[in-house]
């Protein structure tokens, strides 16, 4: 049996840049970022923002990753 996953995401928009992250969790497990979308920017499937506690730690940590690449 497939052990459960939680997941959540976030939209919001940046200097004008829309943004999107998901986040996955499995039960008992820690939280990564699965998905990140940044403005025109190609979609980031699966980046290494490191292992979270929780799936909001996750998702601030793609949110960091995606201002990051708008910026620079």
């Amino acid at each position: 049996m497939k052990p459960e996953i939680k997941s959540d995401s976030l939209s919001t928009s940046y200097y004008g840049q829309d943004i999107y992250v998901e986040a996955r969790q499995p039960v008992g497990g820690k939280a990564f970022v699965s998905l990140v979308q940044a403005g025109e920017l190609p979609d980031i499937e699966g980046p290494d923002c490191g292992d979270h506690d929780t799936l909001e730690q996750a998702l601030r940590a793609g949110l960091r990753l995606a201002t990051t690449l708008i910026d620079n």
